[in-house]
């Protein structure tokens, strides 16, 4: 059982890590025509 609900909790967290609208990368940021902020290290839109 502790298994089960170890793996759910793995599953939930890369869901929630690929939900965001923003690019993780400078250069996904640009290539999707939008600006990166290099204090922050994020794409802003």
């Amino acid at each position: 059982m502790p298994a089960k609900v170890f793996s759910t909790a793995i599953i939930a967290g890369l869901l929630v890590a690929f939900a965001t609208d923003d690019p993780p990368t400078k250069a996904d940021c640009e290539q999707q025509g939008m600006k990166w902020d290099e204090a922050s290290g994020k794409c802003m839109k």
